[in-house]
């Protein structure tokens, strides 16, 4: 379950530039919560699935940050991660990724009797 927490706070957390900033209340808590509940219902399987999303999101955000600071803004511009607004809009956007992909797994989960979202 470590793991599972490390790699929350790290994906949500991804954007938080300064530790001391409030900002870092999100990923911990979103990381404790997930965690918490998956322990608790016993749906690691689905909280493993939604790790994985949450990074692939991080993946396509870190994508397309680059090229949109690379073709669309003007040099003289700061990098779009140094803006407090899109720091903020991106963490509550990957701690949404996960809580909505988490929800979905263990709704599923819950329909199909038990079985994963891998389970046919």
């Amino acid at each position: 379950m470590l793991v599972y927490f490390t790699a929350i706070t790290l994906g949500v957390g991804v954007l938080v530039i300064h530790p001391a900033r409030r900002l870092l209340v999100a990923p911990v808590l979103t990381g404790v919560a997930a965690v918490g509940h998956a322990a608790k219902t016993a749906h690691l399987d689905e909280l493993g699935y939604a790790t994985m999303w949450l990074w692939l999101a991080v993946l396509a955000l870190a994508v397309g940050v680059m090229a949109v600071e690379a073709f669309v803004l003007p040099r003289n511009l700061p990098p779009v991660v140094e803006l407090p607004v899109a720091r903020a809009l991106g963490t509550l956007g990957l701690a949404t990724v996960l809580a909505t992909t988490y929800v979905r797994g263990v709704r599923s989960a819950s329909r199909s009797g038990g079985r994963g979202p891998s389970a046919d």
